[in-house]
């Protein structure tokens, strides 16, 4: 990885794909390209519809590359935390000497021999600390002399049907794959979770249309996970089907027009309608009736499920996924659960929104993995360079600030 190369992510959530191009400068991400494309052919985390979902990735990179002008060659993929295993390795590697980052990578190899579950796939490989002489060490023990040390690492597994799915459908694509990352594991990179639940533990609340994941952050670990089969779906039908409105408009209104989790709710209009002559009105109070008990059994469903790890100590919710910004939402979820829960969402400019931390996070994923082993860019970086100079040669200077500003003035 070098600060010129320019790489591609992909999410394939349950209701869309979510396609970001990125970035690093000066250790910092920037985005240059957030492509979003609706899919159908996701149910509960599974691909029922390959095709479908292979023509909606085809769309999105062709949506990019129509702007790139060039095509974009490979991917990092998300993959859903699905019944996700964590198996703990330790190995010794011999040195006599200084180590270097190849006994690094003669560790990982010997992690991955080790005896692991046949219906389970290695999705990420995490070095928690090295053992040196009896010291422990949490960086990589890079020139440090000894004859020999032990290097302490997790395999974050998943189903391995699940993953090679997931990789079809971009091989299907045309377009291969630089690197694979579970969901929660690449948000976790992103929110810096690893190191803030070294003091407590850490709830991630990932809501999306179908399900809900929960991922339990602990001791600087991803420990857990485990799915809900309840999502904002559900609530987008009720809706849907209590004032005949269609899913997208019932959709729209609770991802951007309601407000939960108020005491009184008033008799605000928040959409109109016409119907067959008619006028129609729907406030928020009318919206609210019919939301309040099923929200109240999803608010019961996630306090259940993480109610045995609040009885052991202080917990926080981080809030994050397609529906986490559901206006009230995230608060309904910290009252139920008396814990302090926050939505998070990305700092970085062009992905802050708490539904694309995941395509953001796969980015410090592969950054981290990159003092390992090298990576390919998404596209022909040398064709890119290119491409840039031919345009800014065919530039005049009208095209610059200074000639904008000219021709403004001449206007006036």
């Amino acid at each position: 990885m070098t600060e010129n190369d320019i790489y591609a992510s992909l999410e394939i959530a349950d209701h869309e794909l979510r396609l970001v191009l990125g970035q690093f400068k000066n250790s910092r991400l920037y985005v240059l390209k957030v492509e979003r494309v609706e899919c159908s052919g996701i149910l509960n985390q599974s691909i029922v519809d390959a095709d479908n979902v292979t023509a909606s990735l085809i769309k999105a990179v062709e949506n990019i590359n129509h702007n790139l002008g060039i095509p974009i060659k490979s991917l990092i993929v998300a993959i859903p935390a699905y019944d996700m295993q964590r198996l703990n390795q330790k190995v010794q590697i011999k040195v006599g000497g200084e180590i270097g980052l190849h006994h690094i990578q003669e560790g990982i190899r010997q992690a991955l021999r080790s005896s692991i579950p046949e219906q389970l796939e290695v999705v990420n490989i995490v070095i928690n600390k090295s053992i040196i002489n009896g010291i422990n060490l949490k960086r990589l023990p890079i020139n440090e002399v000894c004859d020999s040390f032990i290097l302490d690492c997790d395999l974050l597994c998943a189903e391995k049907s699940l993953v090679y799915t997931y990789a079809s459908i971009v091989e299907n694509a045309g377009l291969t794959i630089a690197e694979i990352s579970l969901d929660n594991f690449a948000i976790g990179k992103e929110a810096n979770l690893f190191d803030k639940s070294l003091n407590n533990f850490i709830v991630l609340v990932k809501i999306e249309r179908q399900n809900t994941c929960l991922s339990l952050f602990a001791h600087g670990k991803l420990v857990s996970s485990e799915i809900l089969n309840l999502g904002s779906q559900r609530l987008i039908e009720m809706l849907a089907d209590k004032y005949k409105l269609p899913i997208h408009v019932a959709d729209r209104l609770l991802h951007f027009n309601v407000r939960l989790g108020m005491a009184l709710y008033p008799d605000t209009p928040i959409y109109l309608w016409s119907k067959d002559q008619k006028n129609y009105i729907l406030t928020e109070r009318e919206v609210a009736e019919v939301l309040d008990r099923p929200i109240q059994n999803y608010l019961d469903s996630i306090h259940q499920a993480i109610l045995p790890i609040i009885e052991k100590g202080k917990v926080d919710l981080i809030v994050t996924g397609g529906s986490a910004e559901i206006n009230g939402l995230a608060e309904m979820i910290g009252r139920k659960t008396n814990c302090e829960t926050i939505v998070y969402t990305s700092d970085t400019l062009g992905v802050r929104k708490a539904s694309l931390s995941c395509a953001s996070g796969l980015f410090y994923v592969l950054k981290d993995q990159s003092k390992l082993r090298m990576y390919d860019a998404a596209f022909d970086m040398n064709q890119y360079t290119q491409l840039i100079k031919q345009q800014l040669a065919k530039g005049s200077t009208e095209d610059t600030l200074s000639g904008k500003l000219k021709d403004i003035f001449k206007r006036i």
